[in-house]
């Protein structure tokens, strides 16, 4: 019986609305991932993460991973998803996956390093300026750094997904193409203290703030923008309180795939093996999908009416920004200085092997 349910769930997989065995072509495949029977002696995989189902790639990596986990265990493990901070927040969700109540989560890597501070070393303003890079890097110190993170906050990183880069969004007469421009903005920044301090950095007046406590106070004027991914912004509909957007690289919104390690080690030999392939797998997936979803969202963002700026020159916000490092090399853990600058030269090689 397993083996059927495993041939029937990659049939999904591989080939949705494709006909499998005696099926039409034009009917669905009548298992999935969310609909395979239980069976005696499956564990069930709980996953939490903060954001709304529907629309973001948070939702995209957790599908992806769940359902190839269910595969590669041949439904031994049974995923249930519980999206829109229902379990609470991200860093309530870390808390439970420390103690193994929750078994899998995804929490922005600004939140993780709130208990994991080995994570700050990828909150360093400018430490990657693309796409590839930030990948590349991810593939190479992540092997150097899951113990320490094992060790600092109880869970093990078995993937990551990219939401896209931090752009600025904001309610302005004029846009933000030079540091100066943040003078007289009140912008909103996560409770992150690199993060607040690279706004100080350029000149500009950070206010941290929880995130969904934003729209209201974008709406009333508390602040006046902030920055995330434009999937965030327009998902979030905050077009309707701000007119303007810029683009630039001073970081790329992250999110580790956190795996209880309680949870993890109590799994067999070929189960921890399975959680890892789909970790991966489910990485590389969202490594794919995750651009071509993010130029829609660029587009809605214009279809509505927001003014999209592009910083073609970030020198300056990157002179400024770096400026910060040594002030918080000791927020990344043990070694923080050796860390960035491990980092930093990862990410050389990564541009040398591109």
């Amino acid at each position: 019986m397993l083996k059927v349910i495993r041939n029937l769930l990659c049939a999904s997989v591989a080939s949705a609305g494709l006909a499998f065995g005696a099926f039409a072509a034009d009917e669905p495949n009548p298992i999935d991932w969310t609909s395979a029977p239980e069976v005696d002696g499956q564990q069930v995989m709980k996953l939490g993460h903060s954001v709304n189902m529907v629309w973001s790639s948070h939702t995209a990596t957790l599908k992806r991973f769940a359902e190839l986990v269910q595969i590669y265990t041949n439904n031994e493990i049974k995923a249930e998803i519980f999206p829109g901070a229902q379990l609470g927040g991200e860093r309530e969700m870390m808390q439970q996956a420390r103690q193994g109540v929750l078994q899998v989560t995804l929490p922005a890597t600004n939140n993780a390093a709130a208990l994991a501070p080995t994570l700050n070393v990828f909150i360093l303003p400018y430490l990657a300026t693309s796409t590839d890079e930030v990948n590349c890097l991810q593939d190479k110190i992540t092997p150097l750094i899951v113990d320490q993170v094992i060790e600092e906050a109880g869970t093990r990183i078995v993937g990551w997904e990219n939401s896209g880069w931090r752009a600025f969004f904001y309610k302005s007469d004029d846009p933000i193409e030079k540091p100066s421009d943040l003078a007289n903005l009140k912008m909103r920044v996560p409770p992150n203290p690199i993060m607040i301090a690279s706004y100080e950095a350029w000149g500009g007046n950070p206010t941290p703030l929880a995130w969904n406590e934003l729209y209201n106070a974008l709406q009333q004027g508390v602040v006046e923008g902030g920055d995330n991914p434009v999937t965030d912004v327009i998902g979030m509909k905050f077009h309707e309180v701000i007119n303007r957007m810029t683009k630039f690289h001073y970081t790329i919104l992250t999110h580790p795939i956190m795996v209880s390690e309680r949870w993890f080690q109590s799994l067999s030999p070929e189960h921890q093996e399975a959680v890892l392939r789909a970790g991966k797998e489910a990485t590389d997936y969202i490594r794919w999908w995750q651009p071509i979803d993010e130029a829609n969202w660029w587009q809605q963002a214009e279809d509505a009416g927001v003014t999209i700026t592009e910083i073609e020159d970030e020198s300056e916000w990157i002179e400024k920004a770096r400026a910060i490092w040594p002030d918080y090399y000791d927020s990344l853990g043990e070694n923080g200085e050796e860390l960035a600058q491990t980092a930093l030269k990862l990410v050389e090689e990564c541009k040398a092997e591109m």
